[in-house]
């Protein structure tokens, strides 16, 4: 089977990982091409054969999309693959041009207002269950995004840099700091609770953060961590995540968390309900009742681990690079027969 993947975003976030582990698995069964922007591809595998396409400018850019109905055409894939919405637009625009036996497929990776161009396509993979809700194109389905292959040891202490003592509670939130992933609710919540909040990220809000944190008097309790590259281990440190988001097409930090045991505390975005024990999914933009959850945890703690059982076991199933890459495949064959 031979595979083109379409990638118009460039940068290093979740996206971009995504198909770069996505790349990586199919590549061990199909012919996979990626065609995408010039930028570090020293972690794919050297079995992907890469099309770099300026792909930067318009979407609608007529010399761009002449390239690319040629560049595919040429190719001769079975299936053309994209990523998000700026190459599933560009795919829907030129989809009449490419070869009649070129299936097309889109994974719509948040929830968005305009998704006409995923409505024209042979078929729509979701992130989630939410992010397909509005999507009328009777050909989709859900698979969810997988983890690498990290190691969660327990019991690892934390960095003697963040000041953490041993019998300390500790919560985590990880992610961008921007407005989206609303990390001044976690601050609000936690102001009169005897915890430690670490901050995982980087962002435009972190200087509005840090005031915050000095407004309520709470920089004790507030530890910006900044962006790690021992996720993992601090994951598994940690007593519990908590994921303070409005807007969430799929949270790998929600799956990470999962896979290192830790239970998971969250606003009702992407398919949590689905995943989480129901009463750990909360209302968007209630600190009163993120407070008051935080502290039944903390003080249920040995129950709320017991609770989270069915939800550790779901991780393990459904959130590792084997089981995306092989829904992925299942799913071409289908769309292809």
């Amino acid at each position: 089977m031979k595979i083109i993947q379409v990638l118009a975003s460039k940068g290093l976030g979740g996206l971009e990982k995504h198909v770069q582990e996505l790349c990586n698995k199919l590549v061990e069964t199909c012919e996979v091409h990626l065609i995408a922007q010039e930028y570090d591809f020293k972690n794919y595998d050297n079995r992907i054969i890469f099309h770099r396409l300026n792909l930067s400018r318009s979407r609608r850019n007529p010399f761009l999309l002449w390239r690319l109905i040629k560049l595919i055409n040429t190719i001769n894939p079975d299936i053309v693959h994209t990523q998000a919405n700026k190459a599933t637009q560009m795919i829907a625009y030129i989809r009449f041009f490419l070869k009649p036996t070129i299936k097309t497929v889109a994974t719509l990776h948040n929830s968005k207002k305009n998704i006409v161009a995923y409505e024209t396509l042979d078929h729509v993979i979701g992130v989630s269950y939410r992010v397909l809700d509005a999507l009328k194109n009777p050909s989709k389905s859900v698979i969810y995004n997988g983890i690498s292959h990290f190691s969660f040891p327990k019991n690892t202490p934390f960095p003697q840099s963040f000041g953490i003592k041993p019998d300390d509670f500790v919560i985590v939130g990880i992610g961008r700091l921007v407005a989206t992933k609303n990390f001044s609710l976690l601050i609000n919540a936690i102001k009169d609770l005897d915890v430690k909040l670490l901050i995982i990220g980087g962002g435009e809000e972190e200087k509005m953060l840090k005031n915050l944190t000095s407004k309520l008097t709470i920089q004790n309790k507030v530890i910006f961590a900044g962006i790690r590259d021992d996720v993992p281990s601090i994951l598994a440190a940690s007593h519990l995540c908590v994921i303070s988001s409005q807007r969430e097409g799929f949270s790998y930090v929600m799956a990470e968390a999962l896979l290192a045991k830790t239970p998971v505390l969250s606003t009702d975005v992407a398919d949590m309900t689905l995943i989480l024990p129901k009463n750990y999914v909360l209302p968007l933009n209630h600190s009163n009742l993120m407070q008051e959850k935080i502290h039944y945890i903390q003080n249920n703690y040995e129950s709320v681990q017991k609770e989270f059982k069915s939800s550790f076991q779901f991780a393990q199933k459904h959130f590792t690079i084997d089981k995306m890459s092989e829904h992925t495949y299942i799913t071409y064959k289908k769309i292809l027969s």
